[in-house]
């Protein structure tokens, strides 16, 4: 026996109505039925007014013909039967005709209301949307009115022809028309608007779904590379961006790929790195019991020794620095510049005896940064200064602040050789160093440009050469 069907769930059956209602092909067809409505309403009102007017023309052309017949029939021939057949096929019960300021009556039904209360529709003088509107006023007035209709006449000379008749025949041929009308014209513009529907849909929407259940997909799965998105060869918006997700994902993919090969990598530095701390440490305890040997060769060699070890254990504590992710954020706030600069170079230029600091900044120039952040940068291009003037002539490093368009500049000069021309696109790389007979490990300014801009700054170098080298810190002006 089979199951019964199951039951219909109204939340399941709103939720999904709503999805779709949501969704392009729903926002789509709600486009489409209000430009099948608004067409229907442009075309039925005119074409309503039209009918309206031509019935009514048609009637005053019917009193026209039925006049020249009377003028043409001997005044004995005219009996009540023939008056009574020309009325009833004009449909009129008064027609009169205006000539040279002299009205003419051309037609009258011997049951013709008197001049009244009557609903006058003058053709002469209608004017914009008015046939419209009477149109209208007929289809939906209510029943037992009596209608003066006016308008140039189409066989005679005259000033106009007017006629009075019964509004109900008129009101039932604009029913029928109406009905017929809307009919046929809402399937020939349904049809249409299916039509366009269909071929939008398939042109546009069912494109952009498919890109859109793509990328969802990738979001959920980047590594799965089963999700493929579509690449077609259509030159709009649509094929562009379909091309633009496809070449995106592959560059994700080939992202993600390295990032877990870097991290496989640097899980294994660190390893390396923290059993290196261990086995320097030992090495340095050597080192120091070497250096209290007697023999005068052991007691010469023992300080290189420990400086060797100082700079590995230094590359060691760098690389772990560097591949830790937990900066702490900068909190910004007005600092001097010219009171951080000199806390800087002194402890930056400790360790180089020789070298002066020559300020020249901006009388209470302040900038928006983080202090302890700033410090960290300034003492790094200050020490790089110094080691680049370690055989220079002039042996001096100026800091040169001021305020520009609301940043403050910060350039830190030195009276070195410069960086050599091959390092400059790399400079600020990891571990690319532009001293490494100095000892240094090539973190430094990678460092210290991500802590600038993570202020909203930046740092650059802005010029090299023999003469020396000015990198420039960007940041906010207070």
């Amino acid at each position: 026996m089979a199951e019964p069907p199951a039951p219909l769930n109204p939340t399941l059956f709103f939720e999904r109505g709503r999805a779709f209602a949501e969704s392009l092909a729903g926002r789509l067809l709600a486009l489409t039925a209000i430009a099948v409505l608004a067409g229907e309403a442009l075309i039925f009102a005119p074409a309503l007014a039209g009918f309206h007017e031509n019935w009514l023309r048609e009637r005053m052309n019917l009193s026209q013909v039925a006049a020249l017949t009377l003028e043409d029939t001997p005044e004995q021939d005219i009996g009540a039967p023939l008056l009574d057949e020309l009325l009833i096929n004009a449909g009129v019960q008064r027609a009169a005709l205006e000539r040279q300021g002299e009205r003419v009556l051309l037609l009258e039904a011997p049951n013709a209301p008197a001049p009244g209360a009557f609903v006058t529709y003058d053709y002469i003088a209608a004017k914009g949307l008015q046939p419209m509107y009477w149109a209208f006023e007929s289809l939906f007035a209510s029943p037992g009115r009596t209608l003066l209709v006016r308008a140039r006449p189409r066989f005679e000379t005259g000033e106009f022809i007017e006629i009075v008749l019964d509004e109900a025949p008129l009101k039932r041929a604009l029913g029928v028309f109406a009905e017929r009308f809307a009919r046929v014209s809402m399937l020939i513009l349904m049809a249409i608007g299916a039509l366009m529907y269909l071929t939008l849909t398939a042109a546009f929407v069912r494109p952009m779904y498919e890109l859109t259940r793509a990328i969802e997909r990738f979001r959920d799965k980047p590594e799965d590379v089963s999700i493929a998105f579509p690449r077609s060869a259509r030159r709009d918006e649509i094929g562009r961006a379909q091309r633009a997700a496809a070449d995106m994902a592959e560059q994700v993919r080939m992202a993600l790929k390295q990032k877990d090969r870097l991290a496989a990598l640097g899980a294994a530095v660190a390893r390396i790195g923290h059993d290196l701390r261990n086995m320097l440490s030992t090495a340095q305890l050597v080192a120091d019991r070497l250096a209290q040997s007697e023999d005068p060769t052991v007691r010469q060699l023992a300080p290189r020794l420990e400086r060797t070890i100082d700079r590995a254990a230094g590359l060691a504590t760098s690389t772990l620095k560097y591949g830790r992710v937990d900066e702490t954020p900068p909190v910004l706030g007005r600092v001097t510049v010219s009171d951080a600069a000199e806390e800087a170079a002194a402890d930056a230029l400790i360790a180089f005896p020789g070298i002066d600091y020559k300020p020249d900044i901006e009388l209470g120039l302040v900038c928006i940064a983080d202090a302890d952040q700033l410090h960290r940068v300034l003492v790094n291009l200050i020490r790089n200064a110094g080691h680049a003037m370690a055989s220079a002539t002039e042996k001096a490093v100026t800091v040169r602040a001021m305020a520009v368009d609301g940043r403050a500049e910060i350039d830190v000069i030195d009276h070195g050789s410069g960086v050599r021309e091959s390092l400059r696109p790399r400079l600020f790389e990891p571990f690319v160093s532009a001293a490494p007979e100095a000892g240094g490990v090539g973190l430094g300014l990678a460092i210290a440009r991500e802590l600038t801009r993570a202020m909203g700054g930046e740092l650059e170098l802005v010029r090299t050469g023999a003469a020396g080298s000015t990198f420039r810190v960007t940041l906010p002006a207070g």
